[in-house]
């Protein structure tokens, strides 16, 4: 609209351009503050995720350090009676198990050349990528149990005994220094070691299971006490690499395992109370290694002859005769029993045959009752057959030869064979003992594993 200084009735609108100027100018800065600061927090917020990420890594880092370490440079602490292993977690003189590495934290731990060597490894140890990049980590670890056992070395297969332990790992990680870090973070990790046992099952036959007659295959706890009663446990699996066979009344109170490209043929009367299982892989089975025998040999018969540990050449049990073994470690090259002959310990015995071994007469005779105390490693390839009893507590491991448990008495423990053939009316009662000694040392692996950021 138009006006001229004599019309009054004219508004003048000449100052709201500048006052909506202004105005946007006033929004405009505020916006451009808020950006700004906007802008700052979410740098702020990515170099502090980006820190405590460094930090994580480096964290992560000495957790994996730690794991390498207890594999390759630890070995449990014995005897097993320094410890308190009955509290959680486990003590040494009335404080937790632990090595330390941590500022302001002490180990405690029966070994001082196993602390100063951790602390020298994980008390604020340095990572850096650049002069302008590096982070600290330093760890704890804590004993959280400790179970004493008895390992078989696979190569040599000289006992050992070691534990089995959990440790629990926190693991701090720091992005520029201890003193003044740009990020923190810690994780915390379970790792253990464990043990497979040898003897893990009632039978394990290589190459094939063949069970006959009337067979029954159950288990028993010794820590209940002797087998019977309410101590008739489900346990007595069986297992091959290859097939399992069964006809006659067989039952099995345990699982069946057969090989990947075998079969289990399941006869009429068997009744299988456990889990059929087909391998996805054979089970590994290590050969014996090689050892020497003596050249003296003996003849026990009408009496008893006694032997101390060591090496000898081959033996006869004789009618009515005894072989008589001290406690202790023996080497023959065979070892062959009369119908009425019996090989005989009275403790602790691991016995090593090379060539021919037939303990089909009265068997063996272990009157400690424990299975665990009398293994025999027979490393020939001819048949190997026992007869049971009342005594016959045994582990025997044949992976060369065809092995036969004959008659109608009971075993008590495990049998490995290359072959393992059943007949007549046995009972074979597993000692779950057995799996508890000789174990194949598995190393540390790691069993859970969490993440804190600070």
């Amino acid at each position: 609209m138009s006006c001229d200084k004599n019309n009054f009735g004219c508004k003048h609108e000449d100052g709201i351009a500048l006052v909506m100027t202004l105005l946007f100018l006033v929004a405009l800065g505020v916006l451009s503050t808020a950006l700004v600061f906007t802008v700052g927090n979410e740098m702020k917020t990515s170099a502090a995720y980006k820190y405590t990420q460094e930090a994580f890594y480096v964290s992560n880092a000495g957790a994996q350090k730690a794991l390498i370490w207890f594999n390759n440079n630890y070995s449990p602490h014995l005897p097993s009676s320094d410890y308190d292993a009955t509290s959680f977690p486990v003590r040494y003189s009335g404080s937790s198990v632990m090595l330390a590495g941590q500022t302001g934290s002490s180990s405690v731990y029966p070994d001082s050349s196993v602390t100063t060597a951790f602390t020298a490894q994980f008390g604020n140890q340095s990572l850096q990528a650049d002069a302008n990049n590096s982070g600290v980590y330093a760890l704890n670890t804590t004993l959280l149990k400790y179970t004493p056992a008895n390992f078989i070395d696979p190569t040599t297969f000289v006992s050992y005994p070691s534990a089995m332990e959990r440790w629990r790992i926190n693991s701090l990680g720091y992005w520029g220094t201890v003193a003044s870090p740009l990020g923190m973070a810690q994780i915390t990790a379970i790792i253990e070691n464990s043990g497979n046992a040898m003897f893990d099952r009632a039978f394990w036959g290589i190459d094939s299971i063949d069970l006959g007659g009337t067979v029954l295959v159950d288990s028993y706890d010794p820590a209940l006490g002797s087998y019977g009663g309410t101590n008739i446990g489900n346990n007595g699996a069986i297992g091959s690499n290859g097939s399992v066979s069964t006809n006659g009344n067989v039952t099995i109170k345990g699982d069946v395992a057969f090989g990947p490209a075998g079969t289990f043929t399941e006869g009429g009367g068997t009744v299988v109370t456990g889990d059929i299982i087909h391998l996805s892989e054979p089970h590994y089975f290590p050969p014996i290694p090689s050892f020497s025998v003596g050249t003296t040999d003996y003849n026990p018969k009408n009496g008893t002859t006694t032997l101390n540990p060591g090496s000898y050449g081959s033996v006869t049990i004789g009618a009515k005769g005894i072989l008589a073994l001290n406690p202790g470690v023996y080497y023959f090259d065979s070892i062959t029993e009369n119908s009425t002959g019996q090989l005989t310990i009275s403790g602790p015995t691991t016995i090593f045959v090379k060539t021919d071994l037939d303990l089909s007469g009265q068997g063996v005779a272990n009157p400690l009752g424990d299975p665990t105390k009398l293994t025999i490693f027979y490393a020939g390839t001819n048949e190997m057959s026992i007869t049971g009893g009342a005594s016959a507590y045994v582990e025997v491991y044949a992976p060369n030869a065809p092995l036969k448990a004959v008659g109608n008495s009971d075993f008590f423990g495990s049998f490995i064979g290359k072959t393992v053939t059943v007949q007549g009316t046995p009972q074979m009662h597993f000692d779950e003992g057995c799996l508890k000694e000789h174990l194949f040392q598995r190393p540390f692996r790691l069993m859970t594993w969490s993440q804190d950021i600070y």
